[in-house]
């Protein structure tokens, strides 16, 4: 077996002097957003082609300019400044523009350069493999402990290797063509056994052609992902906005080429963007598997144990759809519709969870809905609305503001209806199916100068109807405070307040009980010092307290402290992190951000009391560079970890994992 796992990790590195550094601290400034692990993962993918191929700052779209970590201020000045004085000619520009500090652009700047907007390169397929940017990744990571099911024989363990390995491979030629490949397998999915070859579990292939045409923008063939107007209707990507500097407002009509291992939310079929005058019109179809178990669409992509893998690809969605967007200075207004098949019919567990009651069950439906947005000066208005088959509504509306240069306002209210059912939508709220509630959102930020800014944003929602773990209608609010302080290029701090409340039952839920407050709030602090250009320590502490209606209290609290060393002699860097934690129940738990290996995004759940130590080795040569990762976490209340198959015997969990990057 262990003879079999080094010719598989040889043969992937067969197939298989990029600088991560900038990556991480642009994604280090993602830590506290309110986006999952796979939204951060997918930053971290974008990110390296742009370092492969870099943008020019004077057509930067208003994703690359979230993708490069400006906020709502930052690319309102951005893009101001270019209207009024032309195109930049140098990046140290820059240093004029209100909002940009020396930190901001120091972050930025690997990944720009300033060049007078030209024509598109021509699309020459004899130069295809010459003047393209390419790319190809091995990772490997394994439980140096043994789970249960692994080793269970009554026919309900994992029947693969305990380890989990994804190869990906990317091609990018200008901004003419994308191609990629992705190969992915959990661990304890089957990759080969003495009866069969199963090969990876899960692949991905995408390729996307711009610029064919007068009129054709873009034409993407295999897999991808469609966002338009504020996610009412379809939104399958990333969004930093809620609950962030980076202002509310999506920004979306785009069709994304979609090269994530993530086996849940995205299309398996053809896109096309077409442009005739101030006309945007997208077309998209698709014929996706889903992983179905009879009662509710499983999102995890485990095809682990006999049970699992018969739940996969048993179901069909075929996907149709239009949009038109009509695009005029400033103004932009659109009508989408969409209309989408399951192969069976959809059957949620009303009788077990009343809270189900109006969750879409069937075969078919579809939704239109109508967007707009209007800028004017430093005022933005956004909106949407959208309206199922069942002819239940879910809108929104909103607005951002700039205050001179240096300050923004955004207000939104959202109404979706109890009824609203649509299986793409993705706009900001606190239901992920965008169901069931109401809302009020602000956020306030302000540079009060080149070392000092802060974040306040707060948002309060209502649930008309019985809600998770709610048996009647229920209410809650959202609250986060954010301070930065950087007095110089080595010094940092950051100050972290959130508070967030969501009415809940008791663990046994009674007609007869209301639901009662539970209110959490969370408090961080980091501090971050760069001894020299090759190493700097950070350190971060944080406090959580929660409380109920009954004086029930609990808290938790962590401490870490961080080393990064970078050689400048030779091509190798260290880093390691110690983390201590306690916590006295579930909802006192924290979820940090880690380094991993590069191009991956990793964070890790702290919950009841231990420690935890990460340690990470890369080294470079020329194109290529080979990293390593090792993590334990010791728990000191336990003498078992989780339950079911993924049980371990004994109070720690350890994980060792590599990486193989080639970029040419």
């Amino acid at each position: 077996m262990i003879m079999k796992k080094i010719i598989f990790f040889l043969f992937a590195l067969t197939l298989s002097n990029i600088s991560f550094a900038q990556i991480d601290n642009l994604l280090n400034t993602l830590e506290d957003e309110d986006i999952n692990n796979e939204a951060k993962e997918e930053i971290y993918e974008r990110l390296t082609a742009s370092n492969n191929n870099l943008y020019n700052i004077n057509s930067l779209s208003p994703e690359e300019m979230i993708l490069l970590g400006l906020n709502n201020f930052q690319q309102f000045c951005l893009t101001n400044y270019i209207k009024q004085t032309g195109c930049i000619l140098s990046l140290n520009e820059l240093k004029f523009i209100n909002g940009f500090d020396e930190k901001t652009i120091e972050r930025i700047k690997p990944y720009l350069y300033a060049e007078p907007v030209e024509k598109k390169k021509p699309l020459r397929l004899d130069s295809l493999f010459t003047n393209s940017k390419q790319s190809i990744r091995f990772q490997y990571q394994e439980n140096l402990h043994k789970p249960y099911g692994y080793t269970r024989n009554d026919g309900k363990g994992y029947l693969g290797e305990k380890f989990s390995s994804s190869l990906r491979y990317y091609l990018k030629y200008y901004d003419r063509l994308e191609f990629s490949f992705v190969a992915d397998k959990d661990a304890g999915e089957p990759l080969y056994s003495k009866d069969k070859i199963y090969g990876y579990d899960h692949y991905n292939i995408s390729l996307t052609l711009k610029d064919i045409s007068k009129h054709i923008s873009q034409f993407t063939i295999g897999d991808y992902r469609i966002n338009i107007g504020e996610g009412l209707a379809i939104n399958q990507s990333f969004d930093i906005g809620y609950f962030s500097s980076y202002g509310v407002k999506r920004n979306n009509n785009k069709i994304i080429p979609f090269r994530s291992t993530s086996e849940y939310n995205y299309n398996k079929g053809l896109a096309l963007k077409m442009n005739f005058g101030n006309f945007d019109i997208f077309t998209f179809g698709a014929y996706t598997p889903i992983d179905y178990n009879g009662s509710s669409i499983q999102q995890t992509g485990y095809h682990r144990t006999e049970k699992e893998i018969e739940n996969k690809n048993s179901l069909t969605q075929t996907l149709i759809g239009t949009s038109i967007q009509y695009l005029y200075k400033g103004f932009n207004l659109g009508a989408t519709a969409l209309a989408y098949h399951f192969s069976d019919s959809i059957t949620p567990k009303i009788s077990s969870y009343p809270y189900m009651k109006y969750y879409f069950s069937g075969k078919d439906n579809n939704i239109i809905s109508l967007n707009s947005s209007y800028s004017y000066k430093r005022m933005l208005f956004f909106s949407e609305i959208a309206k199922s088959s069942n002819n239940s509504i879910a809108y929104i509306i909103g607005t951002q503001y700039n205050f001179g240069y240096k300050t923004s306002l955004t207000l939104s209210y959202r109404n979706y209806d109890k009824a609203y059912q649509n299986f793409f939508s993705n706009a900001i709220g606190i239901h992920d199916n965008n169901q069931n509630e109401k809302g009020l959102y602000f956020d306030f930020s302000q540079y009060l100068n080149k070392k000092l800014s802060y974040y306040l944003g707060a948002d309060f929602f209502y649930f008309p109807f019985m809600s998770y773990r709610a048996n009647s209608s229920s209410y809650g609010q959202k609250a986060k405070f954010q301070l930065s302080y950087n007095p110089n290029k080595k010094n940092s701090v950051e100050f972290y307040f959130r508070l967030s409340n969501r009415q809940y039952n008791d663990t046994t839920i009674h007609s007869n009980i209301i639901p009662f407050d539970n209110i959490i709030t969370q408090t961080h602090i980091k501090y971050k010092y760069l001894c020299s250009e090759s190493f700097s320590i950070a350190s971060r502490v944080g406090y959580s307290h929660s409380f109920t209606n009954d004086s029930k209290e609990n808290y938790g609290i962590y401490s870490y402290l961080e080393a990064i060393y970078k050689s400048k002699r030779i091509p190798i860097s260290f880093n390691t992190r110690y983390t201590y934690f306690y916590s006295t129940d579930y909802d006192n738990r924290f979820y940090l951000y880690e380094y991993s290996l590069p191009l991956n995004y990793s964070s890790s759940s702290l919950n009841g009391n231990g420690h935890r130590i990460y340690f990470i080795a890369s080294y470079s040569y020329h194109k290529l560079q080979l990293s390593l990762r090792y993590s334990i976490t010791k728990y000191l209340d336990k003498e078992f970890i989780s339950s079911g198959n993924d049980k371990i015997e004994s109070n720690n969990s350890q994980y060792l994992s590599a990486q193989i990057y080639y970029a040419f």
